[in-house]
Protein backbone atom coordinates (compact mmCIF):
# COMPACT_ATOMS: atom_id res chain seq x y z
CA UNK A 1 0.00 0.00 0.00
CA UNK A 2 1.23 3.51 -0.85
CA UNK A 3 2.74 5.50 2.00
CA UNK A 4 0.28 8.37 1.54
CA UNK A 5 -2.62 5.93 1.73
CA UNK A 6 -1.34 4.53 5.01
CA UNK A 7 -0.81 8.00 6.47
CA UNK A 8 -4.31 9.06 5.48
CA UNK A 9 -5.79 5.97 7.18
CA UNK A 10 -3.80 6.78 10.30
CA UNK A 11 -5.00 10.39 10.31
CA UNK A 12 -8.64 9.36 9.85
CA UNK A 13 -8.38 6.79 12.65
CA UNK A 14 -6.62 9.30 14.89
CA UNK A 15 -9.25 11.98 14.22
CA UNK A 16 -11.99 9.59 15.36
CA UNK A 17 -10.05 8.64 18.48
CA UNK A 18 -9.09 12.22 19.39
CA UNK A 19 -12.67 13.40 18.86
CA UNK A 20 -13.96 10.75 21.23
CA UNK A 21 -11.30 10.92 23.94
CA UNK A 22 -9.19 14.03 23.39
CA UNK A 23 -5.43 14.08 23.13
CA UNK A 24 -4.90 12.97 26.71
CA UNK A 25 -7.25 9.99 26.58
CA UNK A 26 -6.41 8.70 23.10
CA UNK A 27 -4.10 5.68 22.81
CA UNK A 28 -1.69 4.99 19.97
CA UNK A 29 -2.45 1.26 20.04
CA UNK A 30 -6.16 1.93 19.55
CA UNK A 31 -5.38 4.28 16.65
CA UNK A 32 -3.15 1.64 15.06
CA UNK A 33 -5.90 -0.98 15.43
CA UNK A 34 -8.48 1.34 13.85
CA UNK A 35 -6.10 2.08 10.97
CA UNK A 36 -5.48 -1.64 10.45
CA UNK A 37 -1.73 -1.47 11.02
CA UNK A 38 0.70 -2.41 13.77
CA UNK A 39 1.90 0.09 16.34
CA UNK A 40 5.48 0.03 15.02
CA UNK A 41 4.30 1.25 11.61
CA UNK A 42 2.24 3.96 13.27
CA UNK A 43 5.30 5.23 15.13
CA UNK A 44 7.33 5.07 11.94
CA UNK A 45 5.03 7.65 10.33
CA UNK A 46 4.21 9.65 13.47
CA UNK A 47 6.87 9.32 16.14
CA UNK A 48 4.76 10.76 18.96
CA UNK A 49 1.08 11.13 19.80
CA UNK A 50 1.57 14.89 20.03
CA UNK A 51 2.87 15.07 16.47
CA UNK A 52 -0.08 12.99 15.25
CA UNK A 53 -2.52 15.21 17.17
CA UNK A 54 -1.03 18.34 15.63
CA UNK A 55 -1.30 16.79 12.17
CA UNK A 56 -4.97 15.93 12.73
CA UNK A 57 -5.75 19.43 14.00
CA UNK A 58 -3.96 21.00 11.05
CA UNK A 59 -5.96 18.92 8.60
CA UNK A 60 -9.25 19.57 10.40
CA UNK A 61 -8.83 23.34 10.61
CA UNK A 62 -6.75 24.25 7.55
CA UNK A 63 -9.75 24.59 5.22
CA UNK A 64 -11.68 26.67 7.75
CA UNK A 65 -8.74 28.95 8.46
CA UNK A 66 -7.88 29.42 4.79
CA UNK A 67 -11.48 30.26 3.85
CA UNK A 68 -11.84 32.75 6.72
CA UNK A 69 -8.59 34.51 5.88
CA UNK A 70 -9.60 34.65 2.24
CA UNK A 71 -12.89 36.28 3.17
CA UNK A 72 -11.31 38.73 5.62
CA UNK A 73 -9.11 40.05 2.84
CA UNK A 74 -11.89 40.60 0.30
CA UNK A 75 -12.56 44.24 -0.51
CA UNK A 76 -16.33 44.19 -0.94
CA UNK A 77 -18.98 46.44 0.61
CA UNK A 78 -19.42 45.93 4.34
CA UNK A 79 -22.71 44.03 4.24
CA UNK A 80 -21.45 41.58 1.61
CA UNK A 81 -18.19 41.17 3.52
CA UNK A 82 -19.92 40.44 6.82
CA UNK A 83 -22.56 38.13 5.32
CA UNK A 84 -19.90 36.11 3.52
CA UNK A 85 -17.75 35.90 6.65
CA UNK A 86 -20.69 34.59 8.68
CA UNK A 87 -21.65 32.15 5.93
CA UNK A 88 -18.12 30.77 5.56
CA UNK A 89 -17.62 30.20 9.28
CA UNK A 90 -21.10 28.92 10.12
CA UNK A 91 -21.35 26.48 7.21
CA UNK A 92 -17.91 25.04 7.92
CA UNK A 93 -18.64 24.30 11.56
CA UNK A 94 -22.25 23.18 10.94
CA UNK A 95 -21.28 20.71 8.21
CA UNK A 96 -18.19 19.51 10.10
CA UNK A 97 -19.28 19.36 13.77
CA UNK A 98 -15.99 17.72 14.70
CA UNK A 99 -14.37 21.16 14.46
CA UNK A 100 -16.29 22.48 17.46
CA UNK A 101 -15.54 19.32 19.45
CA UNK A 102 -11.84 19.77 18.78
CA UNK A 103 -12.15 23.35 20.04
CA UNK A 104 -13.68 22.06 23.29
CA UNK A 105 -10.93 19.45 23.72
CA UNK A 106 -8.34 22.16 23.12
CA UNK A 107 -9.92 24.42 25.72
CA UNK A 108 -10.06 21.60 28.25
CA UNK A 109 -6.40 20.74 27.67
CA UNK A 110 -5.08 24.29 27.93
CA UNK A 111 -5.25 25.30 24.24
CA UNK A 112 -1.63 24.40 23.50
CA UNK A 113 -1.90 23.51 19.81
CA UNK A 114 -4.68 25.45 18.07
CA UNK A 115 -3.38 28.99 18.80
CA UNK A 116 0.01 28.08 17.34
CA UNK A 117 -1.71 26.62 14.28
CA UNK A 118 -3.54 29.90 13.70
CA UNK A 119 -0.33 31.88 14.13
CA UNK A 120 1.49 29.64 11.66
CA UNK A 121 -1.28 30.03 9.10
CA UNK A 122 -1.08 33.80 9.53
CA UNK A 123 2.69 33.74 9.13
CA UNK A 124 2.43 31.58 6.01
CA UNK A 125 0.22 34.29 4.50
CA UNK A 126 2.62 37.04 5.53
CA UNK A 127 0.49 38.39 8.41
CA UNK A 128 1.13 38.86 12.10
CA UNK A 129 -1.49 38.06 14.79
CA UNK A 130 -2.80 41.64 14.73
CA UNK A 131 -4.03 41.17 11.15
CA UNK A 132 -7.48 39.87 12.15
CA UNK A 133 -8.36 42.68 14.55
CA UNK A 134 -6.77 45.34 12.33
CA UNK A 135 -8.84 44.19 9.37
CA UNK A 136 -12.08 44.02 11.37
CA UNK A 137 -11.47 47.44 12.89
CA UNK A 138 -10.82 48.97 9.46
CA UNK A 139 -14.04 47.52 8.06
CA UNK A 140 -16.02 48.73 11.09
CA UNK A 141 -14.64 52.24 10.69
CA UNK A 142 -15.62 52.20 7.03
CA UNK A 143 -19.18 51.27 8.01
CA UNK A 144 -19.58 54.16 10.43
CA UNK A 145 -17.89 56.46 12.94
CA UNK A 146 -19.03 54.45 15.97
CA UNK A 147 -16.55 53.44 18.66
CA UNK A 148 -16.99 49.69 18.21
CA UNK A 149 -14.42 47.43 19.86
CA UNK A 150 -13.18 44.93 17.22
CA UNK A 151 -12.41 42.37 19.95
CA UNK A 152 -16.02 42.32 21.16
CA UNK A 153 -17.27 42.30 17.58
CA UNK A 154 -15.12 39.24 16.84
CA UNK A 155 -16.18 37.49 20.05
CA UNK A 156 -19.85 38.11 19.28
CA UNK A 157 -19.42 36.78 15.75
CA UNK A 158 -17.66 33.60 16.90
CA UNK A 159 -20.03 32.95 19.81
CA UNK A 160 -23.20 33.47 17.77
CA UNK A 161 -21.95 31.00 15.17
CA UNK A 162 -20.43 28.26 17.28
CA UNK A 163 -22.82 28.03 20.24
CA UNK A 164 -25.67 26.27 18.38
CA UNK A 165 -23.16 23.64 17.23
CA UNK A 166 -21.57 23.06 20.64
CA UNK A 167 -24.88 23.06 22.49
CA UNK A 168 -26.81 21.11 19.85
CA UNK A 169 -27.15 17.86 21.88
CA UNK A 170 -28.72 19.79 24.77
CA UNK A 171 -30.82 22.14 22.64
CA UNK A 172 -32.24 19.27 20.61
CA UNK A 173 -33.60 17.66 23.78
CA UNK A 174 -35.11 20.95 24.93
CA UNK A 175 -36.36 22.42 21.63
CA UNK A 176 -36.77 19.24 19.60
CA UNK A 177 -34.42 17.72 17.04
CA UNK A 178 -36.58 18.70 14.07
CA UNK A 179 -35.67 22.35 14.45
CA UNK A 180 -31.98 21.70 13.84
CA UNK A 181 -32.55 19.21 11.04
CA UNK A 182 -34.48 21.70 8.95
CA UNK A 183 -32.72 22.32 5.66
CA UNK A 184 -33.00 26.09 5.97
CA UNK A 185 -31.72 26.30 9.58
CA UNK A 186 -28.22 27.35 8.50
CA UNK A 187 -29.56 30.03 6.17
CA UNK A 188 -31.94 31.40 8.81
CA UNK A 189 -29.15 31.35 11.40
CA UNK A 190 -26.89 33.30 9.03
CA UNK A 191 -29.59 35.95 8.63
CA UNK A 192 -30.20 36.25 12.37
CA UNK A 193 -26.49 36.63 13.17
CA UNK A 194 -26.11 39.28 10.48
CA UNK A 195 -29.10 41.25 11.80
CA UNK A 196 -27.87 41.08 15.40
CA UNK A 197 -24.40 42.30 14.52
CA UNK A 198 -25.70 45.06 12.24
CA UNK A 199 -28.18 46.24 14.89
CA UNK A 200 -25.31 46.44 17.37
CA UNK A 201 -23.30 48.58 14.95
CA UNK A 202 -26.17 50.96 14.26
CA UNK A 203 -27.02 51.28 17.96
CA UNK A 204 -23.42 52.07 18.82
CA UNK A 205 -23.22 54.62 16.00
CA UNK A 206 -26.40 56.33 17.25
CA UNK A 207 -25.10 56.45 20.83
CA UNK A 208 -21.82 58.00 19.70
CA UNK A 209 -23.45 60.84 17.74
Amino acid sequence: MAIEGIKERIIQAAAAEFLQKGSGGARMQVIADKAGINKALLHYHFQTKQRLYETVLRQQFSKLIDSLFEQLEKETDFDTWLQSLIRKYLREIMTAPGLSRFVLWELNSGAKVLPQLFKKCLADKGHDPSFILTTINRRLQEEGPGNIDPVHFLLNLLALCIYPVIAKPILEQILGSGYFKAGDFIASREEEIFKLLKQGIYRQNEEDK
